[in-house]
């Protein structure tokens, strides 16, 4: 059973414009590296690895998942193909480090690992708890808008250094894609047909960054 701890909203990293944070990451000079990990770090400092959670799902469970989530998924894929041609390409470290600071932000965030809170929301419960996930919920409702923020900035920056190899998300894209509480609240019915434009859609996509990766 996961023990998520729900941390106190005061405790949340304050809400940076992505102005702001794209610019605090080209003036910070030769503590860039520092500061971009700080951004794509826990949400209690300022972060936003909570952005990236579905990343985590493998794919050999997408189909546990609603819809909403199936999707977002694929905008949150999209996005960090974008910040892995930033983090790689431009010398801040490996693809291993870049998802290492990702999943240890959301651990820190929701007291408990990725894969923990990903079970947590594909069973709509938690063990021994008739109702839904209510601390990923308050987690996730007090974090959102930091998170969007942040990863926006990160976007800019990336794009002002030009990350030219992949297409950059644009904020419609992001704020579509990032979870939200009523991704947990139930799970959505899937027709067989829904699901299986998805996964078209969403081999085709995984497929694409897979090569790009190689």
């Amino acid at each position: 059973m996961s023990k998520l701890k729900i941390y106190a909203c005061s405790g949340v990293g304050e809400v940076s414009s992505a102005r702001k944070v794209a610019q605090n990451i080209e003036d910070s000079g030769w503590m860039r590296n520092e500061t971009l990990r700080k951004y794509l770090g826990t949400s209690k400092d300022g972060g936003c690895a909570e952005y990236f959670l579905y990343i985590f799902i493998p794919e050999n469970e997408l189909a546990k998942y609603n819809a909403t989530i199936y999707k977002k998924r694929q905008g949150q894929l999209k996005t960090y193909a974008y910040v892995r041609e930033l983090f790689v390409g431009h010398n801040y470290g490996t693809e291993a480090q870049l998802l290492g600071i990702i999943r240890n932000g959301i651990a820190q965030t929701f007291g408990a690992p990725v894969e923990n809170v990903l079970a947590d929301i594909r069973n709509g419960k938690r063990e021994g708890i008739g109702l839904a996930t209510e601390a990923i919920i308050a987690i996730i409702s007090a974090v959102v808008s930091i998170v969007i923020a942040v990863i926006s900035g990160v976007i800019e920056y990336a794009k002002s250094v030009n990350v030219a190899k992949y297409t950059a998300p644009t904020m419609r894209e992001i704020e579509d894609s990032a979870p939200a509480a009523t991704d947990v609240t139930g799970k959505a019915k899937k027709s067989g047909l829904w699901l299986a434009a998805l996964a078209g859609i969403g081999f085709m996509i995984v497929g694409s960054f897979k090569k790009n990766k190689s």
